[in-house]
């Protein structure tokens, strides 16, 4: 779903309160750690030295050994429980560790107990917020929370996905200075956990930089008395059999494609692929200096992944630097607001130019339903550069946009 929209910028977060209170206790914490490993094992110990020299288990030196030297805001996770902290300073202390040694390390501990005491009423809070913190430098972390979230959506909304595939296809429209889209949408391995649920195939709007909503001219990718008939544009050779019911429904200016409801479980999985050619969706510049376009597609559906391909042909937005931008929609659908951006560890892949690198076990016959969608369409795909957003667990509900800033509008 493209969009023009202008871009502002915002302020970033102070870090006040609970980000500033666990950096400095974590900070402390790791600091009288390795002094008192230091002491009695000299500079750049091993974790097997901490076992060795305070005479304790393999595994607990390995857990003090990392609380001291972890990155920050992950050595909290080697932190030993009350009995093994107990063990380690009885150790140090009969090692002949330093009594203010021991008193700084007893201190630094009461300091990062009482952060958690008070931001937090659990573990599990805790580990949150600091991973919150973390951001980018623990991608394991944030997919493990997207994972449990994947999975408490699809219990809640009652579906889930294996895959979901948005993809669009930029090319010159018979109009100068505009474009037109290809847009794909696929539905993989969809499995309802409960009965009687209706479920979000695709929705389409367009808003210009006015602000204004407008449906642009639409076909089929492919034309079929079946399509005809129910006037979602299935594309049959890739959808599961017998075919999946659908249907089309039109609030205002806004379309729904949605899959009816169905089989609970694996024999009522389904795959569903729609195809659209949408004409003369915009112009090929800014109607102004400083404008920005986002163009991708909103995430309604529990799903292990998402493949959403950005394809444009060389000539349209030319030069332009591209990013990839997800934005949460509990506020609005439409937010390109700094402060609705979700923190991805994720980038958008440039592909090169041509279909050559497209394949993804992913998504059956990814690369052979591109190549017709050319054909249709009567261009070269080597005259098209390939971006590519991969998201496991992505988040729900939110929009995958590709970013980039709008060419100046052309000399009168």
């Amino acid at each position: 779903m493209p969009e023009i929209s202008s871009f502002a910028v915002t302020s970033s977060p102070d870090s006040s309160g609970f980000p500033g209170e666990i950096e400095a206790a974590m900070g402390q914490l790791q600091s009288e750690c390795a002094a008192m490993i230091e002491a009695l094992c000299g500079s750049s110990p091993r974790a097997k030295d901490v076992s060795d020299h305070f005479e304790i288990h393999a595994k607990l030196g390995w857990q003090i050994w990392n609380v001291a030297y972890a990155p920050p805001l992950t050595a909290y996770r080697f932190l030993p429980n009350d009995h093994g902290l107990g063990v380690w300073l009885q150790a140090a202390g009969n090692k002949g560790a330093p009594s203010e040694l021991l008193d700084g390390f007893s201190a630094a501990i009461d300091r990062f107990r009482a952060v958690i005491e008070t931001h937090a009423e659990d573990r599990e809070m805790f580990e949150m917020l600091v991973d919150a913190r973390s951001g980018r430098s623990n991608e394991d972390s944030i997919l493990r929370w997207r994972k449990q979230a994947f999975t408490g959506n699809s219990f809640t909304f009652g579906a889930r996905a294996k895959c979901l595939v948005a993809s669009a296809i930029l090319f010159p429209a018979s109009k100068a200075h505009t474009f037109s889209i290809v847009r794909i949408h696929g539905l993989i391995g969809l499995v309802r956990t409960r009965a009687g649920v209706r479920w979000p195939l695709a929705t389409l709007v367009v808003q210009q930089s006015d602000g204004r909503w407008t449906t642009p001219g639409r076909e089929p990718l492919f034309s079929s008395p079946k399509v005809d008939e129910i006037g979602v544009p299935l594309l049959a050779d890739y959808c599961s059999r017998p075919l999946p019911p659908v249907e089309r429904t039109l609030e205002g200016d806004t379309l729904h494609d949605e899959l009816l409801p169905g089989v609970v479980g694996l024999t009522g999985a389904n795959t569903v692929f729609t195809g659209e050619i949408l004409h003369e969706v915009g112009p090929t510049h800014g109607m102004k200096e400083g404008e920005i376009a986002h163009f991708g597609s909103g995430i309604r559906t529990p799903a292990e992944l998402m493949i959403c391909d950005h394809i444009v042909h060389q000539s349209i937005f030319p030069s332009v630097m591209r990013e990839l931008r997800v934005y949460s929609e509990l506020v609005s659908p439409v937010s390109r607001d700094d402060r609705d951006r979700l923190d991805m560890t994720e980038e958008l892949q440039h592909l090169g130019t041509g279909l050559h690198r497209v394949r993804t076990a992913d998504v059956p016959n990814y690369s052979d339903l591109l190549h017709e969608a050319f054909a249709k369409i009567g261009f070269d795909p080597n005259e098209f550069e390939v971006y590519r957003v991969r998201l496991p667990y992505p988040p729900i509900p939110a929009s995958v946009m590709v970013r980039h800033p709008l060419p100046s509008p052309p000399s009168p």
